[in-house]
């Protein structure tokens, strides 16, 4: 615990030519707010303000929009809010080689905007994209469903300036696709939540747009088969962009005001591969299928034919949107669960792949809306506030149960702590070499602290 006080704290960054904001309501968590608000618009600032915490051993929260500040848990300590929305600029696109280098209080929402300009995009989809920030994004590890075609967000990081906890700026990796000196630092940073430095500015490698984009959307009446139907389709390795399995309560807030076409989007795919497949009444039909293909025309339409042809073998009455319907479907299911407001409760599981499904059924009747990512074995659940669990306290003790039995784990995502909850869960064998880098990095224990995993 630092003994600073709020007019030490905000002399020192205005003497350092840091702004300080005002109004520190708005930057609360846990119902503590910090002694100030620092808002640097530039790399500089950013080391100048964090120097001059560190001199006072003052605890540090970076701030991006705010969406991911659920993740985790509360700090320990908390004296300075460190906003990162001033250094919204993009630094560098070089659409010839396909990267481009943007500061971390950028938006996802803005960023995607100027690259579609030049016909490019960076396949990144967290839930709030007009509000979540670049470097927020990464902080946090937010994979959104088109990690089923592009990866993780680290993977498509390939350069990045960071900020260490006494203000130290470092650099790391480079601005085209093939540098990748000093790679695996860039790797400490994405979901590390800010407790070894602040990002402040990335680059990415980023790809063409889509020539056209369309969603087939199946309902089924199991999970199981819906995965079936997957995995049929992913041995044929036709590209895709993403694929998820949603349940009738995710499906319904994906589709509200959205108009589903109930007919295949082309000849080829009225006739299904095996038409002696019984087919299920409509109102037992609960899982939905959503698979998201892009490309060239002549390659969507052949994806497209095919996604619906296994569909239907199984038993499934197939549907599909194009283009701008897909987009929007796409950002829906980004967003799910978030896009009216963060939930009231929110996990993440995450299992081997042959365990998807069963990760799902672990949910029981509790009524999330829930999407598991087939080809990835991540489930994402959000509970709105009249759908809660009872006992939130030993309803997530029992779901940790029954998913380390399928050999996965599970983080809770909560816009406020729950007592007895540990948003994390058990600490893994790799625990002792994250506090020893942590213990380089922020030896005082400035950034973040108490947020990380096992109190790190």
């Amino acid at each position: 615990m630092s003994n600073v006080t709020a007019a030490d704290l905000a002399r020192a960054l205005q003497d350092a030519g840091v702004a300080v904001g005002a109004d520190t309501a708005p930057y609360a968590l846990a119902g503590v707010e910090p002694l100030a608000v620092a808002l640097p618009t530039t790399v500089e600032e950013v080391s100048a303000a964090l120097a001059a915490a560190s001199g006072f051993g003052a605890a540090v929260v970076p701030w991006g929009g705010g969406t991911r500040q659920g993740l985790g848990s509360p700090p320990s300590s908390y004296d300075l809010a460190l906003d990162m929305r001033g250094l919204d600029r993009i630094v560098a696109h070089e659409p010839a080689d396909l990267t481009v280098t943007v500061q971390a209080g950028c938006t996802v929402g803005a960023l995607q905007a100027a690259l579609k300009r030049s016909w490019q995009w960076l396949p990144l989809d967290p839930p709030l994209p007009g509000r979540a920030t670049v470097g927020g994004t990464l902080a946090a590890g937010s994979a959104g469903p088109l990690g089923t075609g592009f990866g993780l967000p680290r993977e498509m990081v390939i350069g990045m300036r960071a900020v260490l906890a006494d203000g130290t700026v470092v650099k790391s990796g480079g601005n085209v696709v093939k540098n990748v000196t000093g790679f695996a630092l860039d790797r400490l940073h994405v979901g590390g939540l800010g407790t070894l430095g602040v990002i402040a500015e990335a680059t990415f490698k980023i790809v063409p747009t889509p020539l056209k984009e369309a969603t087939v959307t199946a309902a089924f009446a199991s999970a199981a088969a819906a995965a079936d139907a997957s995995a049929g389709v992913a041995s044929i390795g036709l590209p895709m962009l993403s694929v998820e399995l949603l349940n009738e309560a995710a499906w319904a807030r994906a589709t509200e005001g959205l108009s589903l076409r109930p007919e295949p989007i082309s000849a080829a795919a009225v006739q299904p591969v095996n038409p002696e497949a019984p087919v299920e009444p409509a109102e037992e039909r609960t899982w939905h299928l959503v698979a998201r293909v892009g490309g060239r025309p002549a390659a969507v339409i052949r994806s497209v034919d095919a996604w619906a042809a296994a569909c239907e073998s199984h038993g499934a009455t197939v549907g599909w949107v194009e283009d701008a319907e897909s987009a929007a479907l796409a950002d829906r299911v980004a967003d799910l669960g978030w896009h009216d407001g963060p939930p009231a409760l929110a996990v993440r599981i995450s299992v081997p792949l042959s365990q998807g499904v069963d990760a799902v059924t672990t949910l029981g009747d509790a009524a999330p809306a829930a999407a598991l990512s087939v080809t990835r074995g991540v489930v994402r659940a959000a509970w709105a506030a009249d759908a809660l669990p009872d006992d939130r306290v030993a309803y997530l003790a029992s779901l940790r149960e029954r998913v380390a039995a399928l050999g996965g784990t599970v983080v809770v995502e909560s816009p406020t702590p729950i007592g007895g909850v540990d948003p994390w869960g058990p600490v893994g064998d790799a625990f002792e070499v994250m506090r020893g880098l942590k213990e380089q990095y922020d030896p005082q224990g400035v950034l973040n602290p108490g947020r990380f995993l096992g109190g790190l």
